[in-house]
């Protein structure tokens, strides 16, 4: 069936589909040669992770990540995340399961896998499986079928791997009570906020300066720097070396109709006469009165453009009224729906719409219509030599990737093929190098590299990077002369933290004297209660925000306890809370959730089931990481 489907079988859509199997496989590695001469990462149970399976795992989850925070994404995220350890792990618990697969014999059927690469609708076409649209789809990415089937199949054999380790789960009536009465209980509670930014009267002497400093000397290090060599492929440069037949052309064309249509479109003037959509009833009618005796110059035959000019009290005044040329769904519905109506030439009556009323004249009509294929053969060729230079470039740079078997040949490898060599200032892994189309993520390959490593081609910007790491320079912390400035605002602002707290506990402790904040607040004038309004455990805090700690602290209040043991430490700033009211949720209102929250509970019980028996894997094998990974 498989070999049918090749026989008789760049696209965006095609990527879709690969991220939702990249992403359950994002550490699965193809053994090239060069990958096989690489250095040893980790051995399981025998079986080589090597340093190009982990770099492209750890490439791979830094996209799912940028995928996912865009712009937001920086090292402390990439940190905090701790992509390096987590594609490691990735990459032995998937060595671990396909070990297991194979102990057990668990197999995916050649029949059952072609029938689901024939459900893609990615691959249909009129929803049917399209043989030649697989080969298109799957060769503008650079893919065999072979190879995507590979993928394709690991993905359901650990699928069912997973089904068979979680199908224990269970979930109880009683589960489900207490887990929709936990998220759906409401508290209410009184605060007083203390900011530190308020205590703007704190002393910085030179005792506390050196002291922070001396406390907090690692804060102040300088970051370590890299150089690098890379060679870059620009796609343009191969761009003359491609031609596209027309075969291609009204393949494209076939397979992208929506790309080619073009909507139904109107030209018009028009003169505003404004009135406010609180007018009264005699504003609005003397409005008109003015918009239908102008009306009545126009169709006298006076030049539209000059009443406008002369009349309108909208923004296209001074150009005689013009709008262009417009689609029904780019202006209001009554001043559409009237333009639309008109014939050629033809004026209308006053039309109300929210801005006033206008007075419209129709200059053309374009009806909808779908461009032929010979004007849209320019632009189509266009986009597949672009995508079809991208593919020269990445293939060059595959090339000289497999030919380049350790850092010292790159340099002989690049001049023998005819290719720049190009070297880096230092840099850091923020600010990356200069003349770099993608600065960051240029730093964020060269500093996953060992030194004198090669990456894995990376596309930056419009172009394919191959990177080697040269020089490093090691992180360093500064004297207190040179970093000042920073040193004695990071002390004022701990300071004021100091006092903040120091009022807070002043603030509780009144509190509990007086047996309430508000009565101990009546006490103090300078400070401030409000309350909230009940919330759960799912939404933001009214008035504050989303802030998990002092929610958690809310929760944690009882009618017996309505203080708390200390003050809360929140976002914004330090908290004296007290508990107003905590309210269970309705049973009956249980009713409606019962299939959501059974749902939810079943996820949670099979993916504890499934981290147990991937842990339980670990401890019973033989997993050894290489001590130059671990210096690195």
């Amino acid at each position: 069936m498989l070999n049918a489907m090749r026989e008789s079988a760049g696209s965006w859509i095609i990527k879709v589909l690969l991220g939702i199997i990249v992403v359950a496989f994002t550490f699965m590695g193809v053994g090239s040669f060069n990958a096989r001469q690489s250095a040893k990462v980790a051995t399981v149970n025998g079986d080589i992770i090597d340093i190009t399976q982990y770099q492209r795992a750890y490439y791979n989850m830094l996209e799912n990540l940028r995928a996912q925070f865009g712009n937001r994404l920086n090292d402390e995220m990439i940190k905090m995340f701790n992509v390096r350890q987590q594609a490691l792990d990735g990459l032995i618990e998937t060595t671990l399961l396909h070990q297991t697969a194979e102990k057990i014999g668990l197999q995916v059927p050649d029949a059952e896998l072609a029938k689901s690469i024939t459900r893609i609708p990615a691959f249909q076409k009129n929803g049917a499986f399209d043989p030649e649209r697989y080969k298109i789809l799957l060769s503008q990415n650079r893919l065999t079928p072979e190879s995507f089937e590979t993928m394709q199949k690991e993905a359901m054999l650990m699928d069912r791997l997973r089904t068979m380790v979680t199908k224990s789960a269970k979930v109880s009536e009683d589960e489900i009570r207490q887990w929709y009465e936990w998220e759906n209980t409401t508290v209410d509670i009184a605060y007083a906020l203390f900011k530190p930014a308020d205590f703007e009267n704190v002393d910085v002497t030179d005792q506390i300066l050196e002291a922070y400093y001396n406390e907090n000397k690692e804060a102040y290090k300088t970051q370590p720097r890299r150089k690098a060599r890379y060679i870059r492929f620009d796609p343009a440069a191969y761009r003359e070396a491609t031609a596209v037949t027309p075969e291609e052309i009204k393949q494209y064309y076939d397979d992208n109709p929506e790309a080619f249509q073009q909507p139904e479109t109107v030209s018009a003037r028009h003169i505003l006469f404004k009135v406010k959509q609180d007018a009264d009833a005699e504003t609005v009618e003397a409005a008109r009165q003015k918009a239908v005796e102008v009306m009545e110059k126009a169709r006298a035959g006076e030049d539209f453009a000059e009443l406008a000019k002369t009349y309108s009290e909208g923004p296209s005044k001074d150009k005689g009224g013009q709008l262009g040329e417009f689609q029904r769904k780019d202006m209001v519905a009554p001043f559409s729906d009237a333009a639309f109506a008109l014939a050629v030439g033809e004026i209308s009556d006053p039309v109300k719409t929210q801005f006033g009323w206008h007075i419209i004249k129709k200059e053309a009509h374009n009806p909808a219509a779908t461009l032929p294929l010979e004007a849209a053969a320019t632009e189509i060729t266009d986009k597949l030599k672009d995508q079809k230079a991208r593919n020269l470039a990445y293939d060059a740079a595959l090339a000289l990737y497999d030919i380049t078997f350790d850092g010292e040949e790159l340099e002989k490898n690049a001049k023998d093929s005819g290719l720049d060599l190009m070297t880096t200032d230092f840099f850091t892994q923020q600010k990356g190098p200069a003349k770099i189309a993608d600065a960051a993520l240029f730093a964020k390959t060269t500093f996953a590299l060992p030194m004198m490593e090669i990456s894995d081609i990376t596309e930056i910007g419009d172009s394919y990077y191959l990177i080697q790491a040269i020089d490093k320079e090691p992180e360093q912390i500064p004297a207190l002369e040179e970093v000042k400035d920073k040193v004695m605002a990071d002390a004022k602002t701990h300071q004021q933290k100091i006092a903040a707290r120091q009022a807070a506990d002043q603030f509780l402790e009144k509190a509990r004297s007086a047996g309430s904040i508000e009565t101990a607040a009546d006490e103090t004038p300078a400070i401030t209660v409000k309350t909230t309004g009940p919330f759960n455990r799912k939404g933001a805090i009214p008035g504050i925000g989303n802030d998990q700690k002092l929610a958690s602290a809310a929760f944690e209040l009882t009618e017996a306890g309505q203080l708390p043991d200390q003050v809360i430490e929140g976002a914004t700033g330090l908290y004296v809370i007290s508990l107003k009211e905590k309210k269970a949720p309705l049973e009956k209102d249980l009713e409606t959730e019962v299939a959501t929250v059974r749902d939810r509970i079943l996820s949670q019980k099979q993916n504890a089931i499934y981290t147990a028996w991937v842990d339980n894997l670990r401890e019973n094998s033989e997993i050894k990481i290489s001590q130059e990974f671990l210096n690195n």
